[in-house]
Parts: structure tokens; C-alpha cells; sequence
């Protein structure tokens, strides 16, 4: 019977596709194990757990008068807050979230960096269209009634990308 042979690098390419592929998903399982011996590891600092009523949460801001977090929406956009208990109470208890804020004028956007004017008593929201980048504006949230002060338009009527994701404030 013939014998047929291939050039060298042929045999090289043919193999390092497959070792490639091989060594391709070694690498990334390594980073995954890592990742997921790290969430379940017992962590060093303390750690506040509670349960979301939702899945994206951009910014967290701890309230110190309220003595809680305020947090953001991603998905659909609003406010909330997870309200700490005494500190004799059980670490391992988990918190709740409760909605604050679901601002019918900014609906489908989210709500992304929130800064607290604790001098004028309100809670300052950038908010945004995620999806297409077309709406982008601020809000003024009063901290004792929850109230909107002001919503401003930042993106105009241009038709141009705009994504308002921060908030900073000179006091």
C-alpha cells in the first residue's frame, strides 16, 4: 500500500487547531474555579446580604442619617433602600429591599449614579436609556418624602448618543 506524507507544517497546523482549542479551555476554566472558590469562600470583612427586587443594581450610597443604602435600578429604573438593622442583631440575617422611587415620567430608563445632597435634603438620580442611548437627564428626589424636586432633560432632541451614567455635585 502507498505511503502518503504530509509536510511537517501541515501536521503543525492540524494539531496546534486542536491544542489550541485544548488549551483555550483550560485557560478559561481556570479563571471560572478561581472565581467561584472566591464566592464561596467565608469573606473577611463584614458582608450585608439582602434579597433584590430586581436583577441590575448600578450604585449603592449608605444614607447615614437614614441609616441605610440607597440603591439604583438598572432595569426600569427607580430607587430603593436596604435599611440596617441594630447592630445586636443576627450577621447572617438577610435584608430586604424596598422600592422607593418608580418615577412613571422616566419609565424604561434607568436609573444609574446617585449622589445624596445631604445640605438641600434630596437625593440626586443621572438616569438613562440603556438600550438605544437616546434619553439621558438628571432628577432631584426629596429624602423625606421621596418627592421629585426637578427632572431635567440633559439629551435634548438631537439624535445623538447621550447617556447620562454619573452624578457629581460641587457643594
Amino acid at each position: 500500500s502507498p505511503t502518503f506524507y504530509l509536510p511537517l507544517f501541515y501536521k503543525i497546523t492540524f494539531c496546534s487547531g486542536r491544542c489550541t482549542a485544548a488549551l483555550l479551555l483550560v485557560l478559561s476554566a481556570v479563571p471560572i474555579a478561581y472565581l467561584i472558590s472566591l464566592e464561596r469562600a467565608v469573606p473577611s470583612t463584614h458582608v450585608i446580604y439582602y434579597h433584590s427586587s430586581g436583577f441590575l443594581r448600578e450604585c449603592a450610597k449608605w444614607d447615614d442619617v437614614g441609616r441605610r443604602f440607597l440603591v439604583s435600578f438598572m432595569d426600569g429604573g427607580g430607587i430603593g433602600e436596604v435599611v440596617i438593622r441594630d447592630s445586636d442583631s443576627d450577621d447572617s440575617e438577610v435584608l430586604e429591599e424596598v422600592i422607593l422611587i418608580k418615577d412613571v415620567d422616566i419609565a424604561g430608563n434607568a436609573s444609574a449614579g446617585i449622589v445624596i445632597d445631604r445640605d438641600r435634603n434630596r437625593l440626586l438620580v443621572a438616569i438613562g436609556d440603556m438600550v438605544g442611548n437616546k434619553y439621558s437627564a438628571l432628577a432631584a428626589y426629596d429624602l423625606s418624602t421621596w418627592h421629585r424636586i426637578f427632572l431635567t432633560e440633559l439629551s435634548g432632541h438631537s439624535k445623538e448618543i447621550s447617556f447620562a451614567d454619573d452624578v457629581a455635585f460641587d457643594a
